[in-house]
């Protein structure tokens, strides 16, 4: 993990590389790197995607930070929030990236100059992340409608039998 200096900008303010998609897992040891430099931490905004499913709150230091999944949180982002610093994102580097392509990006997040969005830093060119976005909306409509398709009316097949005459068909 590595963050940029106060006076910094940017989409990030720092980025985080952690082992697993577990989010209980690898929030201790994050909580207590940020909470050293910005004190207690109140809640963490995560993308219900890229984690496993994870319970509202856990707790660090004696306090209780709240852990809220959106649909609305950037892939690959944190929102991480304070009553001393606010808000802050920080880019979630993917557990299964190159070493090399991870300390890379890592670096660049954190340098005060740079201003480039998650997707940038990760090299997500834009199809893909459309692609991403789409698949996501997918998944998200899928789920809210129950998890099974729908079934649409064939305008070809007959109209199926009621029980009473009125859908029937004529000869």
């Amino acid at each position: 993990m590595r963050l940029k200096t106060a006076q910094s900008r940017g989409f990030v303010q720092g980025a985080w590389w952690p082992r697993s998609t577990h989010l209980t897992d690898e929030l201790p040891a994050l909580l207590t790197a940020l909470s050293r430099r910005l004190g207690r931490i109140d809640r963490i905004i995560y993308d219900e995607n890229s984690w496993a499913p994870a319970p509202s709150c856990i707790d660090h230091a004696g306090n209780t930070v709240d852990l809220r999944h959106s649909n609305d949180q950037s892939n690959n982002t944190l929102a991480i929030t304070g009553e001393k610093f606010g808000q802050l994102a920080l880019l979630v580097v993917p557990p299964y990236t190159d070493p090399v392509f991870a300390y890379a990006t890592i670096m660049t997040a954190a340098s005060p100059l740079d201003v480039s969005t998650a997707d940038e830093l990760l090299a997500v060119g834009a199809r893909e992340a459309e692609d991403r976005r789409l698949a996501m909306r997918a998944q998200h409509r899928w789920e809210s409608e129950g998890g099974a398709l729908r079934h649409r009316e064939d305008k070809s097949a007959p109209p199926r039998s009621t029980g009473d005459s009125a859908g029937m068909l004529r000869d």
